[in-house]
């Protein structure tokens, strides 16, 4: 349909005679840089769209890639910090620890995380009262404190 309508307006131009040899050189040449301007944002456009591809220096696996959450720990994390520490969650909460992307943070990062995790929780600061009066079943079991903090201890090794 747009190349008939273009065809159209080509025909309009080139066979009128209300528009002089200069006019209708003006006109198409206006029309091409058009053109090459839609095609332009039409790539830029597909390439904000199109999900990246990881670089090739992230082929390699690097010794200190960090690790996803352990099956036991994610449990209780999804029950007590997730509704916050994810994304989606609480901007601010997020900027500290966001569980969502814990896999992309280096070794490092997770053991100073995991540890301060396990100070928070350990403390009864984390989850936050005013949560834990909403989310009476967030709040974690002595026992999973202990097993958090005891996985805080195994990635400081």
């Amino acid at each position: 349909m747009a190349f008939y309508s273009w065809r159209i307006f080509v025909n309009f131009v080139h066979h009128n005679n209300k528009f002089n040899r200069i006019q209708k050189h003006t006109l198409m040449k206006k029309l091409f840089f058009m053109l090459i301007a839609l095609f332009v944002v039409a790539i830029v456009v597909t390439m904000v769209a199109t999900p990246s591809v990881r670089n090739a220096s992230s082929i390699f696996i690097s010794s200190d890639e960090g690790q996803p959450l352990a099956d036991s720990i994610m449990k209780i994390v999804k029950v007590s910090c997730m509704d916050c520490h994810a994304d989606g969650g609480n901007g601010m909460a997020c900027s500290h620890v966001n569980f969502s992307k814990w896999s992309t943070y280096k070794v490092d990062k997770q053991a100073a995380k995991a540890n301060d995790v396990c100070k928070i929780i350990t403390k009864g600061s984390m989850p936050p009262k005013r949560y834990c009066a909403t989310n009476p079943g967030a709040v974690p079991t002595q026992a999973q404190i202990t097993t958090i903090c005891n996985w805080a201890k195994t990635l400081n090794k």
